[in-house]
């Protein structure tokens, strides 16, 4: 599709005006773990099934997502391993993503942090998986064809809400043994009865997976509202099933929100695959990809600014939004979105919002779409993307709920937008 000239929407919106805006930071429970790779150590020697692992090849499974301390969890617990006398190589636990091929995931790791040069063992991607067992239905349980080769596999895995369905078990170490170390073909029958059926898939096929896999245990992970390491567990393969549920619980809690209701608009600066599955957090913005998903919307208008280079030209997320950039369009590498959005069977947030020329003619055709031309009184919330909620930005017509709010603190301001030359907002922002 081709663009429109540069500056071809300018007079439609030339009676759009943005308001001044006030930097904020909002306060959220912060207890993290301060020693990453001594409470990693820590955990995986005090783990009985760890003594297993003595003079066996293990494969170590990790994922896509951008957690924080990935390379210090990983190298870590790569040390750990070895030190027992495992003989230790890398697995991407990736489902679908990196366009479902064998050298995009690995290229993922490396993004990541996560390399044969970083890690100091060797990264053995392959997409095409075996298959370890069936349900009762018959649905076929996949497996890293790397991974079931080993004697044992750990997995890292962060435990939080999925952005697209609920149950008993979501994003965590089920769902990695299914679906990221099941690869596309295992994601694409997790998803087959749709999302509405996909927390009774993922139970199904992760008791078979379980029980069936050569999983040792799993080193789970949980982050706080600030993307900071909160917890971090090694839970024997015996014992996920039982614990995981808790887990998620506890990860519920730890979610952070944007604390304004009646948002005339919220500008999301970046989206990524590396900030969340789905671009940006579903249950932050609400607004979801299935039907089936229970949403409490409260943003008019929804804008996104930019797509992460860690994507790697994934957009998916940005059919959340109502408008974005050029900059975003430009980037975007459809096989990349295409194949998740084919394989979770949910098209939504693969789609394309209006796309204008840069930050200032997105974030004026926002508001516009929102009925709130007059941006002196719009509700206005700029955040810079669903991970990193601690500090934002409002428009002065919010000022008087977040002075009432004991969590929400006004830290500078009130500035308008600079904007460059081309009309774009400096990368961060200046209130952040």
């Amino acid at each position: 599709m081709t663009l429109p000239p540069l500056g071809y929407y300018d007079h439609f919106l030339r009676d759009v005006s943005l308001p001044r805006m006030w930097g904020v930071r909002v306060d959220y429970e912060d207890r993290r773990v301060e020693d990453v790779p001594g409470t990693v150590r820590e955990e995986l020697l005090g783990c009985s099934a760890l003594k297993r692992a003595a003079g066996k090849r293990v494969a170590l499974a990790v994922g896509s997502r951008g957690l924080a301390n990935l390379p210090v969890l990983v190298k870590t617990t790569v040390e750990v391993l070895r030190e027992q006398g495992a003989d230790v190589f890398l697995v991407p636990a990736m489902g679908s993503h990196g366009g479902a091929t064998a050298e995009g995931q690995r290229l993922l790791l490396e993004q990541l942090g996560v390399s044969e040069e970083t890690m100091g063992v060797p990264v053995l991607s392959e997409i095409e998986p075996v298959e370890i067992g069936r349900t009762e239905e018959g649905m076929p349980v996949y497996f890293d064809a790397n991974a079931a080769g080993a004697d044992w596999t750990v997995t890292i895995a962060r435990v939080k809400p999925h952005t697209s369905f609920r149950g008993a078990y979501e994003s965590g170490i089920v769902k990695m043994n299914v679906i990221g170390l099941g690869k596309q073909k295992g994601a694409d029958f997790c998803h087959a009865r749709g999302m509405e059926n996909m927390a009774d898939n993922l139970e199904k096929l992760g008791r078979i997976s379980i029980e069936k896999s050569n999983l040792l245990l799993s080193l789970c992970v949980l982050e706080n509202a600030y993307d900071h390491t909160h917890m971090i567990r090694a839970i024997a393969k015996e014992d996920v099933l039982r614990t995981e549920p808790d887990l998620l619980k506890l990860a519920r809690t730890l979610m952070p929100r944007i604390p304004f209701q009646n948002l005339d608009m919220l500008v999301v600066d970046e989206i990524g695959k590396d900030i969340t599955g789905a671009g940006m957090d579903p249950n932050i913005i609400q607004r979801f990809s299935s039907e089936h998903m229970s949403a409490k919307p409260f943003i008019k208008s929804l804008v996104v600014l930019d797509l992460t280079d860690q994507s790697d030209g994934n957009a998916n997320g940005a059919g959340f939004a109502d408008v974005s950039t050029r900059r975003l369009y430009e980037k975007i590498k459809m096989e990349k979105a295409y194949v998740n959005a084919l394989t979770a069977r949910v098209s939504a947030s693969a789609k394309l919002p209006l796309i204008m020329d840069n930050d200032l003619t997105a974030m004026k055709a926002g508001l516009k779409l929102a009925g709130a031309a007059d941006g002196g009184r719009a509700r206005i919330a700029r955040i810079r993307n669903t991970l990193c909620l601690g500090r934002m930005e409002i428009s002065e017509a919010l000022l008087e709920e977040a002075a009432a709010m004991p969590n929400v603190r006004t830290a500078e301001g009130p500035a308008a937008y600079a904007f460059d030359e081309h009309g774009d907002l400096p990368r961060g922002g200046f209130l952040y």
